[in-house]
């Protein structure tokens, strides 16, 4: 019963990043804007960054340069390092087992085939130049005590400069929320809500 309220919370708050996600890309790429997935279930804490390449190296384009590669590379390595993109409290004792790193190539204009028959997609033209290319993060952490995550700090922040905002859905078995994380105030406080 438990599992079955945290997944429906978890595809609740999928589906709401979802839509907000769809509708970003459809009005206009946003950069300076990341979004974070989090979600607890028992003693495992899991997050899911997606983060415009504008604001983590500045472009967007696929790197082809060995300049771009060195500045995607470095990036990579990075995002390697948890404590370089948030801080988990150490009372939580909690321990990564499991992390996924890659670079997503904007795979949502090849759709734009579809549209060919609709004169108000004309001005896609010059976008399906672009690409909006974005990083993609993972992480699964097992914690000896996750109620003691009380709060995440985001290092984030500072590791990429670029970087404005992270909206944020959170879901545990306590039920879900959402936040708006900005460099001026780069934490959540997650009192009573593990």
């Amino acid at each position: 019963m438990k599992k079955s309220i945290y997944y429906s919370l978890l595809i609740s708050a999928m589906i709401s990043v979802s839509v907000a996600e769809e509708t970003r890309q459809v009005d206009k790429h946003e950069h300076g804007v990341g979004v974070l997935n989090i979600a607890t279930e028992g003693n495992s804490i899991n997050f899911e960054f997606m983060i415009p390449g504008a604001d983590i190296v500045g472009f967007e384009y696929e790197a082809k340069s060995d300049s771009d590669i060195a500045l995607v590379n470095a990036a990579l390595t990075k995002f390697e390092q948890t404590d370089n993109i948030f801080i988990i409290p150490s009372p939580s004792n909690c321990a990564l087992v499991d992390s996924k790193i890659k670079i997503d190539q904007g795979e949502e204009h090849d759709d734009h085939d579809e549209h060919d028959d609709h004169d108000e997609h004309d001005d896609h033209d010059e976008h399906d130049e672009e690409a909006h290319n974005e990083f993609v993060a993972h992480y699964s952490f097992n914690c000896g005590n996750v109620k003691e995550i009380d709060r995440i700090d985001f290092t984030y922040f500072n590791t990429f400069p670029n970087s404005g905002e992270l909206e944020v859905q959170f879901v545990s078995g306590v039920g879900s929320t959402s936040f708006e994380v900005e460099g001026d105030k780069p934490f959540i406080d997650l009192k009573g809500k593990i």
